[in-house]
């Protein structure tokens, strides 16, 4: 049957709003949506149900649209497709909104640039041995078995130590900003308070509670914090460390991966040479006492033999003498022994080990790290067909 063009409009009015026929709320508002009046639509829907045409439209409808959800409780993914296809404009339009968000952020978001270093342990940091050998058997005969290995770093811990960033924090650098080197907390103006911070003046109101922190104490605390963010350290299974600094400045992270290579070998180069110095301490105590106990056992011994002639012993006499001449023996060994071991930790002391390898030095990036702009726009496309599903799927539902 041939319909007029405007019996055509309101199939149409029908087929996306079939609550016009029986709901005269509805009506009125989808009525004056397509500048007509409610009694005009009514009239029209009466006559186009005496034609039974209107009956004819509806089955029509009701047997295109498919539940959303199977009699199993599972998504019917054929109409899925068929809602994408009902609401692509919908899904087009949404995902354009997001993609324009996406686009505006990655323009406006702050410009990253990363510079790496690697290091690798070397050394004692590998073996994880002793520093003093043989000595370690002896420092446990002595019930001092704690002076016996010496101490292992983990490079990584080092790198997120909270003293290690605060240096970083309050170290003048020279940056591209200014031409005057600034401490982070200049750089990131984080000591200028804000034009207009609404949770800076929620805080006023709040009871602050007893503290004794300055303004430069709270600022470095922010700085850290905001630092601790832009480090990043992977450890491999070889061994390998790598740290990933990301900065504003292209020289300013390469200059703070640096330091940072820096400060790890100086730490662990001084905290080894302490501990040799501690070490180096304990055997010189070690062998004055043995020293004193072999003169005091050697003069016991020539007492001894003032006194009582080798060719007078009596069988206690010689039981005596040999008890004297084997403590005599037996100080004078250890003696010998602990000179031997402070002669080494001497050398150990003084001499200087390679405990970190730098294999990678930082350099200033030629390219930006972030923000990675072709992939926050991909991203915020996609995330608009996903999240323009369920409004669909809502918006689909009212009209039902």
């Amino acid at each position: 049957m041939k319909l007029t063009p405007h019996e055509q409009k309101i199939l149409k009015i029908i087929k996306d709003n079939p609550k016009v026929v029986n709901q005269p709320s509805i009506r009125e508002k989808v009525a004056k949506k397509h500048g007509l009046t409610e009694k005009t639509l009514r009239n029209r829907i009466a006559e186009l149900r005496k034609r039974g045409l209107l009956k004819e439209k509806l089955e029509n409808t009701q047997t295109k649209i498919k539940p959303l959800i199977t009699q199993n409780d599972e998504i019917n993914i054929g109409a899925l497709i068929d809602l994408i296809k009902r609401k692509k404009r919908f899904f087009l339009k949404f995902s354009i909104l997001t993609t324009l968000i996406g686009l505006t952020y990655s323009l406006i978001a702050t410009i990253f640039f990363a510079s790496k270093i690697s290091l690798y342990p070397a050394g004692e940091l590998i073996r994880g041995g002793s520093s003093l050998g043989e000595f370690s058997g002896l420092a446990k005969s002595f019930g001092l078995s704690a002076f016996g290995s010496a101490p292992t770093y983990n490079i990584p811990d080092i790198i997120n130590s909270r003293k290690l960033k605060k240096d970083i924090v309050l170290k003048a650098w020279n940056t591209s900003k200014s031409k005057s080197a600034l401490n982070l907390i200049s750089f990131w103006e984080i000591d200028k308070p804000p034009f207009f911070s609404p949770l800076s003046a929620l805080r006023k109101l709040l009871p602050r509670g007893n503290t004794s922190a300055t303004e430069l104490d709270k600022d470095t605390d922010e700085a850290i914090l905001q630092l601790d963010e832009l480090i990043g350290v992977k450890e491999e299974i070889s061994g390998l460390i790598t740290v990933t600094v990301l900065m504003e400045d292209p020289q300013l992270a390469s200059d703070i991966a640096n330091y940072i290579a820096e400060y790890v070998k100086r730490f662990i180069s001084i905290e080894q040479k302490l501990e040799a110095t501690r070490n180096r301490k304990f055997i010189e105590q070690q062998m004055k006492e043995a020293k004193l106990q072999n003169e005091v056992s050697e003069d016991l011994l020539t007492e001894f033999r003032k006194r009582n002639l080798l060719r007078l012993d009596t069988p206690s006499l010689e039981m005596k003498r040999e008890r004297l001449e084997s403590a005599v023996e037996e100080n004078r060994a250890v003696y010998i022994t602990l000179r031997q071991q402070f002669e080494i930790a001497k050398i150990d002391e003084s001499k200087e080990k390679l405990l970190i390898n730098i294999l990678d030095t930082a350099e200033p990036a030629v390219k930006k790290a972030k923000p990675k702009r072709t992939i926050i726009v991909l991203l915020s496309f996609f995330a608009g067909l996903v999240f323009a599903m369920p409004l669909a799927i809502y918006f689909d539902k009212r009209k039902l």
